[in-house]
């Protein structure tokens, strides 16, 4: 028997669906992340590095900027989870894809104008992480339909394989661009780079899948019926993820180990105290997180081959742990071994990190029927990047009064313990390989 396919060709209802790589679909997907990772990559790079050479930040002031990068998601990632359940998602990536551009051009006219300050950056920071929340979202939740269900490990795998590749580069190019452009000028790349991606996704063309809580667009005069549904709508959501006995304790970990992550309290302390303390230039600093950030790409060659030997529960907390260990090595960092120390705590945090990822997220998508993906994920995203903000000011606010090396220790040992409540739930460290449907 055929049946016809996403691109209109046919093939047999028995014979298996082709790789990922070769489904236009995910092409057009995988091809917007990839390019979209690179610029913001670069961008993550530059703007710390912009704030203490040309500002002169304070590991305060950075935190602040960190956290007002992530403070979205507390604020509309639970809405926007609720939303994209209802809305055309690839549209809203686009249109989120389209706002980054514009926001990051904000930082070369400041610059052009001579008004680049510390709340500009913060500004604009927070602009770019209110599309972020939705791109994210609407990502991680369209995947599930233009793939099968059954090839999201896979197609997970090349969207951080990009990620990871992206993280490889760019310090490096960054810091190989700070030697001839001025750091706002490099931004107007990463602006370029959401224009492509936005035209990427254009062509992308999803399987249409029915959303058994999809409603009609409500008329005005029911508008505080819509807003009674929506948030309805946003507590289902939350409601599942925080009884699910799988993903409650994946929530609970992920949020105590972003605490301690780059996007957490090390955004806060990595720049400065390579800068600072360990008297690395810019482009060396970019030199050794691109050596480091190879071990993302050892992890996500590696984590199929893991989970097949040792198990999806054991591999999810043995890679969780891994970050905290990271952080516990570069507070050892001295000036004549810095490149090599930050280049050998950034490989075991990219590595962990990256096995981490690809376990979780495919977990997610495997046990949450179709209807929740997105708020499923945005959920998820209030609980675990909710405590980014938090941990950036931490950060922050520890290394100036304890000092640079005194926070990275006890940042590295929350870091550590992040996979406590892993270890400690079952339904997770019993877990052999990946569950083909939803699960309670």
């Amino acid at each position: 028997m055929l049946e016809t396919k996403q691109d209109g060709t046919t093939r047999t209802a028995d014979a298996p669906p082709p790789p990922v790589w070769r489904q236009r679909p995910f092409q057009a997907l995988w091809s917007a992340h990839t390019i979209s990772q690179f610029g913001s990559q670069i961008t993550l790079f530059l703007i710390p590095v912009l704030a203490l050479t040309m500002l002169s930040a304070t590991p305060g002031q950075l935190g602040l900027v960190s956290a007002a990068e992530t403070l979205p998601f507390l604020l509309v990632g639970l809405p926007a989870g609720a939303l994209l359940d209802r809305w055309d998602r690839r549209r809203v990536m686009v249109v989120a894809d389209l706002g980054r551009a514009v926001a990051i051009c904000a930082l070369p006219l400041g610059y052009a104008l001579e008004a680049l300050s510390v709340p500009l950056l913060c500004a604009v920071a927070f602009v770019t992480g209110v599309f972020t929340v939705f791109f994210d979202i609407a990502d991680q939740a369209l995947l599930p339909s233009v793939v099968s269900r059954g090839r999201t490990a896979d197609g997970n795998s090349r969207l951080e394989f990009s990620r990871s590749a992206a993280e490889l580069a760019g310090p490096s190019l960054g810091g190989l661009l700070l030697q001839v452009l001025a750091a706002p000028l490099i931004l107007l790349g990463d602006a370029v780079s959401y224009l492509l991606s936005a035209l990427l996704l254009r062509s992308v063309r999803p399987v249409r899948v029915r959303h058994d809580h999809a409603e009609p667009q409500a008329a005005p005069e029911a508008q505080a019926a819509s807003e009674a549904r929506m948030r309805a709508r946003i507590a289902e959501g939350l409601r599942f993820v925080l009884t699910h006995r799988t993903l409650r304790p994946l929530a609970v970990a992920t949020a105590i180990g972003n605490l301690a992550s780059l996007g957490g309290a090390l955004s806060a302390l990595l720049t400065a105290y390579a800068v600072h303390d360990l008297r690395l230039s810019p482009g060396a600093l970019g030199l050794a997180l691109t050596l480091g950030n190879a071990g993302a790409l050892l992890g996500a060659v590696a984590t199929g081959r893991l989970i097949r030997r040792f198990g999806l529960g054991r591999v999810l907390i043995a890679a969780k742990s891994l970050p905290g260990l990271a952080v516990l090595i570069l507070a050892t960092a001295a000036p004549g071994r810095a490149s090599a120390t930050v280049a050998v705590a950034t490989g075991l945090m990219a590595y962990g990190v990256t096995v981490y990822n690809i376990g979780q997220v495919s977990l997610r998508q495997a046990v949450t029927p179709t209807d929740l993906q997105a708020r499923m994920n945005a959920s998820i995203r209030f609980v675990i990047w909710g405590t980014l903000p938090l941990g950036a000011l931490a950060g922050g606010l520890l290394g100036s009064w304890l000092g640079l090396r005194p926070a990275l220790w006890l940042v590295g040992a929350v870091g550590l313990l992040s996979c406590l409540p892993l270890l400690l739930a079952r339904e997770v460290r019993a877990l052999r390989g990946m569950p083909t449907g939803p699960v309670d």
